[in-house]
């Protein structure tokens, strides 16, 4: 099956990238915190169906389910507009945000670097790189928040 142009879910500001956990219950970001305006829409990244929509732990969450194997889940958002089971096109908004909205992509049970998957050069363009803020974590994964700065989504200045 050939590879799925994904397109940036949301306008926002990357405000805390991908660090993934050393161990599947570490502590770590699995996805992407975007900064957005409150009420703004947030849409398909690719052709899908909706896996979930709804509540988990009193948050408000949509997963959509591509045909290449990925799942992209959006987290945190506000108001949801689609529900489970139905064919979603890519660009299709599917709520609306809060004041952050999360963004995770896997593939079974490995999360992987939603910046990889998206492509900035269709649709929506890529997000902007906020202020970062520090975290503990051990080197390695500051080596691999290094690797995704410098990645092609943006450059920063350390």
């Amino acid at each position: 099956m050939p590879a799925l142009a994904y397109i940036w879910p949301v306008h926002g500001t990357v405000v805390d990238p991908f660090r993934p956990p050393d161990n599947p219950y570490g502590p770590g970001n699995r996805g992407l915190e975007f900064a957005t305006q409150p009420g703004s829409a947030f849409w398909a990244a690719a052709d899908g169906v909706v896996s979930f929509a709804g509540p988990v732990g009193g948050r408000l969450h949509v997963t959509v389910s591509h045909p290449d194997g990925l799942r992209v889940s959006y987290s945190g958002v506000a108001t949801i507009g689609v529900r489970r089971g139905e064919r979603v096109q890519q660009g299709q908004q599917l709520g609306t945000t809060g004041d952050r909205l999360h963004v995770g992509v896997r593939r079974g049970e490995t999360y992987l670097d939603p910046a990889r998957a998206f492509d900035s050069s269709r649709g929506s363009g890529g997000p902007s790189l906020g202020r970062p803020h520090l975290v503990p974590s051990l080197p390695s994964v500051y080596r691999l928040q290094l690797r995704w700065l410098h990645s092609g989504v943006g450059n920063a200045v350390l």
